[in-house]
């Protein structure tokens, strides 16, 4: 696991409990800045990885860097008779996304501390590996993502939201907060990144402002 001191500062303040008790809030992620900087509302982001994740009600999913659990909750109730992995690095937001399952009387969802470049599961663990906010936090993406492809099923799927690289303003804006850890990538770069790692089917759902959701699969041959 990382230590803290390695870590890029993006990432070490999502461990924050101001950020924690804010980040699903229309502060941070229902936010209008967001809205705006994103190029797209949170339940639009939602609504196109769950539709590319094409779950099934017995799927085993990989919420991957689950944060507050604001994709997992949705997750577990789409997949009921599946099981869902919430797995973060951040002990403050897995205590707060265990709170917020309990109230959700979600049986089915299971919260796990650990690192996305050493993921502690066995290959071909899950149908649906998810990571939503976090790949452009990851000191090594490419490991991370050489993670994911392992731990899935073959033809399973991978579905991700994932800063982006623009000319402009914006782009201007992403230059600046890679000095605090946060890689942005083009769609082109990020297809590339996933073709290398050995997924197909690379799809591009949403390529404005400043995100990118993606989704991809890793190929049955792969068995």
């Amino acid at each position: 696991m990382a230590d803290s001191q390695t870590r890029p500062l993006a990432q070490r303040a999502m461990e924050s409990a101001a950020i924690v008790r804010i980040y699903e809030s229309r502060f941070w992620r229902r936010s209008l800045a967001a809205r705006f900087m994103l190029g797209l509302p949170f339940e639009r982001e939602y609504q196109l990885i769950l539709e590319s994740a094409r779950l099934d009600a017995a799927s085993d999913v990989l919420d991957l860097a689950c944060g507050s659990g604001i994709y997992s909750r949705p997750f577990a109730r789409a997949a009921g008779g599946g099981r869902v992995v919430g797995l973060d690095l951040s002990p403050a937001m897995l205590a707060h996304a265990r709170r917020l399952a309990a109230k959700d009387r979600l049986g089915n969802l299971f919260f796990v501390r650990g690192d996305a470049q050493r993921l502690p599961f066995p290959a071909a663990s899950f149908d649906l590996v998810n990571c939503c906010g976090a790949l452009h936090l990851f000191p090594e993406p490419a490991r991370a993502l050489a993670e994911v492809w392992r731990v899935l099923q073959p033809h399973g799927r991978f579905t991700a939201a994932v800063a982006r690289r623009d000319a402009g303003a914006l782009g201007l804006l992403a230059g600046l907060l890679r000095r605090f850890g946060v890689v942005s990538f083009s769609p082109s770069e990020l297809e590339i990144k996933l073709h290398e790692a050995g997924f197909d089917d690379v799809r591009v759902h949403h390529a404005r402002a400043l995100w990118l959701v993606v989704s991809a699969r890793k190929p049955m041959a792969s068995m």
